[in-house]
């Protein structure tokens, strides 16, 4: 029986699994509701970083930690999401011990507190997983994902985008809309991002001008339905789409994909 042991700052793990989650308000019909993406993650150690990753038909994030492990070998295992929050959340400790072994995860934190989990066998969307493990962005190379060639690149600020989406979302459908051309200059000479969503019924409306974090490249309108507000960071972040297409977030040490949301009317 194999053990390998982690040792990991507890709020950066607890904040990384919540990013993951992802839990918040979808749309669902003509109104919202509260959803998570998946409850079940994958953990993969590589060179002293563990990677969480989460993803369902729609969606896939992914968010790295720093972490000290007894084994320099890749190791990955895939655990319960909502069983781990459960847990990790009511210890209070600076530091998380994690161990592994073939059918379970140790959970020991200071002050004697201890919770044991079994390891799940899968996950069911390792496709879109996998390939947003794979993506990385790099500065002004063409950005591909899948065969999706993204046509728009707009630098923002984290705390600015979620500001915006938790405004927007007041509307209650919990879809969102971006709409950004290049060049378009508001704010003291920055360049312009709009957040925007309506009702059902599109009576009501309601809308965020927000500042770029620099200049973007290219024009996008495009609608989707995810918390994003809750993977933001404090710090710079790029959204990465075109007209209709699919929606990339990236920030420090996290990236994630949504599909877009199109509308039938």
């Amino acid at each position: 029986m194999s053990i390998v042991t982690y040792t990991v700052n507890h709020k950066s793990f607890v904040e990384a699994v919540e990013a993951i989650w992802l839990k918040g308000k979808y749309k669902s019909s003509t109104v919202s509701k509260t959803d998570v993406i998946s409850n079940s993650a994958v953990a993969i150690y590589e060179n002293g970083w563990l990677e969480l990753l989460n993803g369902n038909d729609k969606s896939a994030l992914s968010v790295k930690v720093e972490m000290a492990s007894t084994d320099t070998k890749n190791n990955m295992f895939i655990f319960d999401i909502e069983k781990m929050m459960k847990y990790i959340k009511n210890m209070k400790t600076e530091q998380l011990l994690i161990t592994i072994n073939d059918a379970k995860i140790s959970l020991v934190g200071q002050g004697g507190s201890k919770a044991v989990l079994p390891k799940l066998l899968e996950h069911t969307s390792m496709a879109l997983i996998t390939m947003i493990r794979a993506f990385n962005y790099v500065e002004d190379e063409p950005v591909i994902f899948g065969k999706t060639t993204m046509t728009c690149i707009i630098p923002v600020h984290g705390n600015a985008l979620a500001d915006a989406i938790k405004f927007c979302n007041l509307v209650g459908t919990a879809t969102f809309k971006i709409d950004y051309v290049e060049g378009n200059e508001d704010f003291d000479g920055l360049e312009t991002l709009t957040i925007s969503s309506t009702n059902h019924h599109r009576t009501e409306l309601v809308e965020k001008v927000m500042p770029t974090n620099g200049s973007g490249k290219g024009n996008a309108t495009v609608e989707f339905s995810a918390p994003i507000d809750k993977f933001c960071i404090n710090g710079d972040m790029n959204i990465i789409t075109g007209d209709n297409m699919p929606i990339i977030l990236t920030g420090l040490n996290r990236k994630m994909v949504i599909a877009p949301y199109i509308r039938v009317d």
